[in-house]
């Protein structure tokens, strides 16, 4: 009987430590205020914090007084909690800013805005710079992949010029683009396989490690010198107006959206640098009874807005950061926003 009793009593207990932990929980979670210093991002605190690096649309859709989603300066406070940060609104007391707070920056007038990348891209290669490209030619055994680690051997032209500790990125070569209003053939899509490394070389062959492999590996593989993307660059303002049009996008797809890459016919043979702005727009056609009118010419249509990541002679990729609910396709046009 007494066992009954000690047994319906632990149950009891249970239950109600059951339903008061989550208030408790609740009541004592605190967060850390961290202070914006120059050079964060949304992206990189979302990702530092939480964990999360997509989580920041989020962050600013519930926070409308941030009127751009990649510009926070240093100042700036943020509560940060266990999946969630809230801006802290200008001007509000927090008397929890305490020790948890990693130190204040200084806002300048000069302060540059900061973009995220997202990784960048490299998916296009020109007619001219294909001539160029290396090959890997073989590895230590007969398997057919090659996986991170292993040993390979790298037909390299500029041979003398290779160093240990250079860094090649490894492609295959897509279908062929051709210009959209020319429709000469300007280059080819490309696919990223991954990364090597140079630790030696011979006098015919480069010799690597496979540091990274993003997709199937295999001999035969194209190489050009790896070029980093950073994952946060400067806007910058144009000097000189650059126009030019959409020649294909990283993947491949007809219509094109927001966070895409995509490749443009102008590059830095023209002036173009990265963190350049890129207005995206489309010339209005008339209509049938508007076309009698003489000398009529209607504003463009505003397609969104691009930022140069990369940039070689004759092309430049861009990521497309704003549209306006309008797809995007191959000959839409761009032109740098300029001062």
């Amino acid at each position: 009987m007494n066992l009954n009793r000690n047994l319906n009593r632990i149950i009891v207990t249970g239950c109600f430590l059951l339903l008061i932990l989550p208030c408790t929980a609740l009541a004592k979670e605190e967060p850390i205020i961290y202070t914006v210093k120059k050079g964060d991002t949304l992206w990189d605190i979302s990702q530092r914090f939480i964990k999360d690096p997509y989580y920041w649309p989020n962050l600013w859709s519930h926070n409308p007084a941030v009127g751009n989603p990649h510009l926070i300066y240093p100042g700036q406070k943020l509560r940060i909690y266990d999946g969630r940060i809230e801006i802290i609104p200008v001007g509000e007391e927090m008397s929890e800013a305490s020790s948890t707070d990693p130190g204040a920056a200084v806002v300048t007038p000069e302060e540059i805005e900061l973009l995220p990348t997202f990784g960048g891209a490299n998916s296009f290669i020109s007619n001219a710079d294909i001539e160029t490209l290396g090959s890997l030619l073989d590895t230590v055994d007969n398997r057919i992949m090659i996986s991170t680690g292993e040993t390979v051997f790298l037909d390299i032209d500029d041979l003398d010029n290779v160093k240990t500790g250079d860094v090649y990125e490894l492609i295959d070569i897509g279908p062929k683009i051709t210009h959209p209003v020319s429709g000469l053939p300007i280059g080819f899509q490309t696919f990223q396989l991954g990364t090597v490394q140079i630790t030696d070389k011979t006098p015919s062959v480069a010799v690597a490690t496979v540091t990274y492999a993003l997709r199937e590996i295999k001999r035969g593989s194209k190489l050009r010198p790896y070029r980093e993307v950073p994952s946060r660059i400067p806007r910058l303002q144009a000097d000189v107006l650059l126009e030019g049009y959409i020649v294909s996008d990283d993947i491949g797809k007809l219509a094109m959206g927001q966070w895409e890459v995509i490749q443009v016919d102008i590059g830095q043979d023209s002036g173009l640098q990265v963190g350049n702005s890129l207005d995206l727009y489309r010339k209005r056609e008339l209509t049938e009874k508007a076309q009698k009118a003489k000398g009529l010419v209607l504003p463009d249509i505003d397609l969104g807005e691009a930022i140069v990541l990369e940039v070689r002679n004759g092309f430049a990729e861009a990521l497309i950061i704003r549209t306006n609910n309008l797809p995007l396709f191959r000959g839409d046009q761009v032109r740098t926003s300029v001062k």
